[in-house]
């Protein structure tokens, strides 16, 4: 056989090869999330073609309540969700196995993304002023919730506040009816009702109020898939790691994307990471500890999947 023919036959014998060898299979991944900008990189994963370059088929779902993301996962209804410190800890110490796979969000003084909304005849000067008031959270015992707990306790004033339970796009209308005296509305919400006219910004932001800077969000899973998906795990973070480089370098098409997700762009973006490190979920502990929110130790380490 001459050298021309055997460097055909040697590529047809590899073109062969490639198409008998069967295609990286994707892993269909359910991700869940409520309405807000915390969550944005992944939004962005989405859709930049990370997720389809790591072989992720993700399926993007937006849970109004982010408390029943944590059951979504148990029931393996979804595989990856959106969640928040007090969230995670009340499962674990109920007995659930569910692990942080990813970080999301920090929030910083100056950077809040999170605050007291008061409606527009229920303006407050402190944090007294809120005594009999009805105060809308989404979800109870959830950051936002718990953090704004301190912060009445600070002041004396923790017993004296109502709380009800509702979903961030409900919360413009919920103070244009006088259902609620305020709610604690992240962005882009928070915005929409100022603009709207229907609230105003407390004077004082709670949340820095308590802490300077501190854990807001992370990614969630059920320990059994982490362990089973742990390249799934892996190149989740990676792109979450991407889609926050994406968003500084492009921020004319991360507005679309965003408003694609959540229906607004917001004004401020809090402090978004990949990464996670034990010792971020120590304040909340000791917060879920003070309220009675967990009833045993949790050791930190071990709600972080490797």
């Amino acid at each position: 056989m001459n050298r021309s023919a055997l460097m055909l036959s040697t590529a047809a014998a590899l073109l062969a090869a490639m198409a008998a060898a069967p295609a990286q299979a994707q892993t269909k991944v359910a991700i869940g999330y409520p309405t807000a900008s915390d969550f944005l990189p992944a939004y962005v994963a989405a859709e930049n073609g990370c997720f389809a370059r790591f072989k992720i088929e993700p399926t993007m779902t937006r849970i109004p309540v982010i408390n029943n993301i944590v059951p979504a996962l148990v029931s393996n209804s979804l595989q990856i969700g959106a969640s928040t410190p007090p969230v995670l800890l009340q499962a674990v110490d109920g007995g659930l196995d569910i692990v942080a796979v990813s970080g999301s969000s920090q929030i910083t003084r100056g950077k809040e993304v999170l605050s007291l909304v008061m409606a527009a005849d229920q303006q407050i000067k402190t944090a007294a002023d809120l005594k009999g008031k009805k105060i809308g959270v989404p979800g109870v015992n959830s950051v936002a919730h718990v953090v704004f707990r301190k912060w009445l306790k600070n002041a004396g004033v923790e017993q004296d506040v109502t709380y009800i339970e509702t979903t961030f796009p409900q919360m413009n209308d919920l103070l244009k009816s006088k259902t609620l005296d305020g709610v604690l509305a992240v962005e882009p919400i928070r915005t929409g009702i100022v603009r709207s006219g229907a609230g105003v910004r407390a004077p004082e932001e709670y949340f820095t109020a308590v802490r300077e800077s501190m854990l807001l969000t992370m990614w969630i899973a059920s320990g059994k898939w982490a362990k089973d998906n742990p390249d799934v795990v892996k190149n989740f973070r990676t792109c979450i790691g991407e889609g926050i480089e994406f968003i500084k370098a492009k921020p004319d098409e991360t507005k679309e994307i965003e408003k694609k997700y959540v229906g607004f762009n917001s004004p401020l973006y809090p402090e978004m990471t990949n990464k996670l490190e034990p010792e971020e979920f120590n304040p909340h502990i000791e917060m879920a500890k003070e309220f009675r929110l967990i009833r045993r130790d949790i050791d930190a380490r071990k709600l972080i999947a490797p």
